[in-house]
């Protein structure tokens, strides 16, 4: 099986009232999906596509030629079947043709690969992006929740503290109950004393 180079264009002018040569109805084609053969930049396959079938594609959803790789289109013949123009037209799908030479390779194709090439890139960065974009959700998520245990935990040892300010206010008050206690008792063993004595003398 040849390799084949991908490319999604915009309509050329000509070509702008095309219906999707992928899907059985009468869609209306929005780009179209040139497919080139790597080793001889030789256009293979020029077909129309509507915006269902273009997403298709970017998902590699629409279904390839398990013979050559291209993709297949419909075919009225076959009762709105997906037939790939190897079969329709019988063709010998081995590659026959010598690579092309670099002066031999045509400036479309040249610049089709730069345009496949930064959509690569594209995909790559947005992949990134998406990963580092999850990345953050996980640590805002873990951030969250480390924010909510450290507060749970401040107000455990707040309530923990307060009880026990309220247990050493009590033994305080407690302690206070029989300093004072002592005190009265001192008090009156004085005052039993000096009586004594002015009794005495």
């Amino acid at each position: 099986m040849q390799e084949l180079l991908y490319t999604v264009l915009e309509l050329e002018t000509w070509n702008r009232r095309a219906t999707c040569d992928f899907c059985p109805g009468l869609n209306k084609a929005v780009c179209q999906i040139r497919t080139r053969s790597k080793l001889t930049d030789k256009i293979v396959s020029n077909s129309c596509s509507c915006e269902e079938c273009k997403e298709k594609f970017e998902n590699d959803e629409l279904p390839k030629c398990s013979n050559c790789g291209r993709l297949e289109t419909k075919d009225n013949f076959f009762k709105g079947k997906h037939v790939c123009d190897c079969i329709r037209y019988n063709e010998d799908i081995e590659e026959k043709e010598l690579p092309s030479l670099p002066h031999e390779q045509r400036q479309t194709a040249f610049y089709e690969r730069q345009i496949n090439g930064l959509r690569e890139e594209l995909a790559t960065a947005e992949e990134a992006l998406e990963i580092e974009r999850e990345e953050v959700a996980k640590f805002q998520e873990k951030s969250e929740e480390w924010s909510k245990r450290q507060k749970q935990e401040l107000l455990d040892k707040i309530k923990s503290l307060e009880e026990k300010i309220k247990q050493l206010e009590e033994e305080n008050n407690l302690l206070k109950g029989q300093q004072n206690g002592q005190v009265a008792q001192i008090e009156v063993k004085e005052n039993k004393r000096w009586s004594w004595l002015k009794v005495k003398k």
